[in-house]
């Protein structure tokens, strides 16, 4: 049984429960206040008799006999009881009605010899009545009674008739909460279906980029699909890195792999020799790099890679990395730019590897004797980190691509200088991971400018930032290419 039809018919036997109690009470309210009616009738009746009933008790007039009075209660049935000398009751007065029917015992027997007032149903000759049994009390002795009966016939045909228009209505509307319930319930379920249908749709392709439309609430429905989608979204994510980062080690593992084997087999030829062990060497520093680079970018991927949140002084870790850049630069001068001081909320290690592996891209595409010049200034409420080169510069439909992972403008010239295509997107992680942005502006054999923006901090926490004197660093330093 699905959940829809368990919440359909739950719904419906709550309400049919419902329905029976509330038509129980009606019926009991209903005959309840029809009895006290009844009820208050045969006592005004009872209280009018009692007065004559005792004194034809006390002053008994000499034609009595025992043969019973006849009254006239039109509606009513009426019996007064006397004791004689004996003890043993006598009908003393009756109603017409009584005598129509040739009754002459007690309506209510049990009621004879009861001290106390009593009121209770019987049936008699078939019919049911209301019957109060009044004791007549006379100095302090029960010298007879008073017994008042109407019938409750209009009472049971009230309601009998109330039963069955409510029995009959309240089965018409538990029926229509049936068909009412069955659709609120398909359509509140709808997207638990969409779930479903989702879930079997991507078992059946292995298509993670499925998700579920939802246009409702924000209710529990609502936020179970946003889970859902979430989790999709994740779970996509993953799959797409895994496939990914198996992809790009497979494709950049290749040319390592084959120049290892190559100088391999030829050492096995001729022997080994200082250029071919330098070859190798040099491969395999290249891979550790580039299994390195894959690994930071997969756990930046799946989120699992955190970030420390310190403040830093920008200007401080721009002289830092201006100074190990120095000692990475051969035929291509490093220069300091203006810098003007600045704290950043972020992790230090993360921006320093950010700079240097945009002056380690400029320096690349920088031929001999040209200048990479590192600067940092405000601009509102970012710092603005600026790497610029004289270099071979980037063709503009190169441009839209040059943070993607392992594209290189001049492929031949970046596998010759060891590079592994990630600097650039791990460089985009790392700003993007602070908040921040990075654009690239080029003119072919004109140079690049990598621009950087990260939010500053506000300007309480700026003004304890010391303001730090960047001329004598200023100066291009060229360190000579060893031979």
């Amino acid at each position: 049984m699905t959940i829809r039809t368990r919440l359909t018919f739950l719904y419906s036997s709550l309400l049919a429960v419902v329905i029976l109690v509330f038509i129980a009470a009606t019926s009991s309210v209903l005959s309840w206040t029809l009895r006290m009616q009844v009820d208050e009738t045969l006592l005004e009746v009872i209280e009018n008799e009692r007065y004559n009933a005792i004194s034809d008790i006390m002053w008994p007039s000499s034609g009595d006999s025992m043969s019973p009075k006849t009254r006239s209660t039109p509606g009513l049935f009426l019996q007064i009881w006397h004791y004689n000398e004996r003890g043993q009751p006598f009908l003393h007065n009756v109603s017409y009605s009584l005598l129509g029917y040739g009754y002459n015992e007690p309506m209510d027997p049990l009621a004879l010899g009861e001290s106390e007032q009593v009121r209770r149903d019987v049936i008699i000759g078939g019919d049911h009545r209301r019957v109060i049994s009044q004791p007549l009390v006379i100095d302090g002795k029960i010298r007879g009674y008073i017994q008042a009966a109407s019938s409750l016939r209009t009472v049971d045909a009230a309601v009998d008739r109330l039963l069955k228009i409510m029995l009959i209505g309240g089965t018409i509307t538990i029926l229509i909460s049936l068909l009412v319930g069955d659709y609120l319930a398909r359509r509140a379920l709808r997207p638990i279906d969409a779930i479903a249908q989702t879930a079997k749709q991507i078992t059946a392709a292995d298509d993670l980029s499925r998700r579920i439309p939802y246009n409702g609430p924000p209710d529990e429905l609502g936020q179970l699909t946003h889970i859902f989608n979430n989790t999709l979204e994740r779970l996509e994510r993953l799959f797409n890195v895994q496939r990914r980062f198996v992809a790009d080690v497979s494709h950049e593992m290749r040319t390592p792999l084959t120049i290892i084997q190559g100088n391999i087999d030829l050492m096995r030829r001729m022997g080994p020799d200082e250029q071919t062990m330098a070859a190798v060497a040099d491969e395999a520093k290249r891979m550790i790099r580039l299994v390195d680079d894959l690994l930071l970018l997969a756990k930046a991927d799946a989120g699992r890679l955190p970030l420390e949140q310190a403040r830093i002084d920008l200007d401080t870790l721009v002289l830092d990395v201006f100074r190990q850049a120095q000692m990475l630069s051969k035929e291509v001068s490093v220069s300091l730019g203006h810098v003007e001081p600045a704290r950043v909320m972020g992790d230090s290690d993360r921006l320093k590897q950010l700079l240097l592996n945009l002056l380690s891209n400029g320096m690349k595409y920088t031929p001999p004797g040209g200048k990479v010049t590192l600067a940092l200034h405000r601009e509102g409420a970012h710092a603005v980190l600026t790497v610029s080169d004289t270099g071979i510069g980037i063709p503009p439909e190169d441009l839209s691509h040059i943070f993607d992972r392992f594209y290189r403008v001049d492929k031949a010239r970046s596998r010759a200088q060891g590079g592994t295509g990630l600097g650039l997107s791990i460089a985009k992680w790392i700003a993007e991971a602070h908040g921040g942005e990075i654009t690239v502006s080029s003119e072919v054999d004109e140079g690049s400018v990598f621009t950087v923006r990260l939010p500053l901090l506000p300007d309480a926490d700026q003004q304890t930032a010391p303001s730090r004197p960047t001329q004598p660093h200023s100066r291009a330093i060229r360190l000579p290419r060893p031979r």
